[in-house]
C-alpha cells in the first residue's frame, strides 16, 4: 500500500508547471530550443546530438528539430513521420514562452491551474512514458 502511495504521487507529480515556477530556466529552455529551431530553418547547423555521438544510437529527442520545423512549415504528415512529439513539445515552448510573457498574477494563475491538470491526470508521465516507448519502437525500427 505505501508503495503504490509513493508511487501515485510520483506519477501525478506536477512537474511542467514546476518548470513553469522558474521564470529564467524557462527562458533559457525557450530560447535555446528557438535558437535550434531557427538555425534549422534558415539551413544553418545546429547542435549535434550529445547521446547520440557518445552511444552511437538516437536519444528519445532526436529529429524533434527537424519535425518542428516541418510543422511550422505547415507540413504536418511530414513533422509525424519525422517526430511524433513535436506538435506536443511545441505547445509546452509555446506554453512556455507565454508564462515567460505574462504579468505576474496571470502567470501565477496559469501554473495552478496547469499544476491541477497534471496533478489530477498525470499528463506529464503519461507523455514523459509515451515519448520513452515511442524512442522504444522507433530504435527497433517499428516506426
Amino acid at each position: 500500500m505505501q508503495y503504490e502511495s509513493m508511487l501515485r504521487r510520483t506519477w501525478f507529480s506536477p512537474g511542467f508547471s514546476q518548470l513553469l515556477e522558474h521564470r529564467l530556466e524557462g527562458t533559457i529552455l525557450v530560447g535555446v530550443g528557438a535558437l535550434q529551431v531557427g538555425l534549422h530553418l534558415f539551413g544553418l547547423p545546429g547542435w549535434v546530438c550529445p547521446f547520440k555521438a557518445v552511444f552511437g544510437i538516437p536519444c528519445p529527442g532526436c529529429g524533434l528539430t527537424e519535425a518542428m520545423g516541418e510543422l511550422l512549415h505547415g507540413h504536418i504528415l511530414d513533422s509525424l513521420r519525422t517526430h511524433a512529439f513535436a506538435s506536443i513539445f511545441l505547445a509546452a515552448f509555446l506554453i512556455m514562452l507565454v508564462s515567460i510573457l505574462l504579468p505576474e498574477k496571470q502567470r501565477q494563475k496559469m501554473i495552478t491551474t496547469i499544476a491541477h491538470v497534471e496533478s489530477r491526470t498525470g499528463l506529464t508521465a503519461w507523455v514523459l512514458t509515451g515519448l520513452m516507448l515511442y524512442w522504444v519502437i522507433r530504435l527497433f525500427g517499428l516506426v
